[in-house]
């Protein structure tokens, strides 16, 4: 019997056929391949978030624990027989604890807000070296906890940025508490408010810690990535506070950058650009993009 050619059947039907086939199998297999793909990506992205979640936990029982010890202990300082000194000493500890609580619900808060997909931002003129100077205001408890020292290197007057005052504080809050735990005792911090290379104004911090490695900065600029999980102060890494920080920057049009070297220390730098007189300060929603590189 004799075999029918291809152009024989209908003008290249077969081989018209056979190609439709091929086509649709691979179609089938690119989307099998994707949904395995975005599956395996919502799982580590389930379980990052279920260990940031119970590393917090863990994060906010600790000092509200010494709250309460340390409140009950002065509440009953006659029963303990407290010295003043004494008291001064628990008192603090209470202050130092309740200032490490805040901090930790205000990132809460903070990265609920961002993963929610939205966060108001409201721009107008800034002045980065009052915005700096609160910050450091704000952070002297837990720098004073941790026996280091914020040195303002600040001179000079700067032209007025132009973005969100309250995000760009909540940025340097990040900052700064980063700088306070890589920094080991009796060190120092110094930060400062100045114009960028390319003429921004920019708030820049320099800790002289154990610094970061290229793989560290990529995993801490991950929302719910943390380089390290343990609250004791020789292994505590940027956790969230670094992305938020970053993302806070870049939703208003400005630049962060972050150069760190192990065994050297970190430099961070978040700059927005300068204040356009004729703009008009509007409320806005802008919706997240991501907070990774």
């Amino acid at each position: 019997m004799r075999t029918l050619k291809p152009s024989e059947l209908g003008g290249g039907r077969l081989i018209a056929s056979y190609s439709a086939k091929l086509a649709e199998s691979i179609a089938v297999r690119r989307a099998e391949l994707a949904a395995r793909a975005a599956r395996a990506e919502a799982e580590l992205s389930i379980r990052a978030r279920s260990e940031f979640l119970a590393n917090m936990n863990h994060e906010l029982r600790t000092p509200l624990n010494a709250i309460i010890g340390f409140t009950t202990m002065l509440r009953e300082g006659d029963s303990y027989q407290l010295s003043e000194e004494q008291r001064k000493s628990y008192a603090e500890y209470v202050i130092q604890s309740a200032d490490l609580l805040l901090a930790h619900i205000n990132t809460l808060l903070e990265a609920a807000a961002l993963d929610s997909g939205s966060v108001a931002v409201r721009k107008g003129e800034v002045d980065l070296a009052l915005i700096l100077q609160e910050s450091i205001g704000r952070a002297r408890v837990a720098a004073g906890a941790a026996e280091v020292s914020i040195e303002d290197k600040t001179s000079g007057d700067l032209p007025s940025g132009w973005g969100d005052a309250e995000r760009l504080g909540q940025a340097a809050d990040h900052l700064l508490r980063m700088a306070i735990r890589a920094t080991p005792k009796g060190g120092k911090i110094f930060a400062r408010a100045a114009r960028s290379p390319k003429g921004a104004v920019e708030i820049a911090l320099r800790d002289h810690g154990p610094g970061l490695s290229a793989e560290a900065v990529r995993q801490a600029l991950g929302v719910f990535d943390e380089v390290h999980r343990e609250l004791d102060r020789s292994f505590a890494g940027p956790g969230i506070g670094l992305a938020i920080a970053k993302t806070f920057v870049e939703m208003q049009g400005g630049t962060f950058e972050i150069k760190s070297k192990v065994g050297e220390g970190t430099v961070v730098r978040m700059s927005v650009p300068n204040a356009e007189p004729a703009a008009v300060d509007e409320p806005a929603v802008l919706r997240k993009t991501g907070t990774g590189d």
